[in-house]
């Protein structure tokens, strides 16, 4: 359920168009076994926080307007998105894996990426509609996969989060990086890794971010 007055606005957002969901929606889901702690921003407005149990979404409904620009998704490790009275600061963004959306981009596409350019901590992909790209990122072992110059993190509830050294340094390619990119092709690793790593779809799309695929 959304803890924030801003995810209110996106219900009744829903609520005027009619309460049926016809483009420009973001859904973000949770196939993992647990809950996971979703947090979701454009720019520099209010973190919005979803707390998403097994099996669970909520989505996000951009309507007529359809603008999104520079925002992202991710889990937070520590389970509270934003610092405490500061609700457009991110609590831990830096320990998290992004998907990452700019809504609309230019010539009437949208732009969205996986991004492990800070860290990865969980599974996750955009399912774009049909005749766009969908795109994955999962480690199924993350202790064994991050390995020196990356440096394992881990929260005082269990949470782990393979903290990408170099792409944090905005270095790269780099062995560290590379680790990233070698096991998630389609997502960034490091700064400017756009060739392979940046997707396109026309504006007015709808999109999944799914937490464990």
């Amino acid at each position: 359920m959304a803890t924030s007055s801003l995810a209110l606005r996106f219900f009744f957002l829903h609520m005027i168009y009619g309460g049926i969901v016809n483009g420009c929606v973001i859904t973000i889901g949770n196939n993992c076994n647990d809950s996971v702690t979703a947090c979701s921003q454009s720019g520099q407005q209010d973190i919005i926080q979803f707390n998403l149990s097994a099996g669970t979404s909520q989505f996000i409904d951009l309507g007529t307007v359809c603008s999104w620009p520079s925002a992202v998704v991710y889990a937070s490790v520590t389970g509270q998105c934003a610092v405490t009275g500061t609700p457009n600061a991110a609590t831990d963004r830096n320990l998290a894996n992004l998907a990452e959306f700019t809504i609309p981009g230019t010539s009437n596409q949208d732009f969205y990426d996986l991004s492990n350019v800070n860290a990865y901590t969980i599974p996750m992909s955009i399912r774009a509609p049909t005749g766009c790209p969908s795109i994955n990122c999962s480690i199924s072992d993350i202790r064994s996969f991050c390995q020196p110059n990356n440096v394992l993190h881990t929260e005082v509830n269990g949470a782990l989060s393979c903290v990408n050294t170099d792409g944090t340094a905005g270095l790269g390619p780099t062995n560290g990086t590379m680790q990233f990119k070698t096991a998630c092709p389609e997502a960034y690793s490091y700064n400017f890794d756009d060739a392979n790593s940046t997707f396109t779809c026309p504006t007015g799309s709808d999109y999944e971010v799914v937490f464990c695929p």
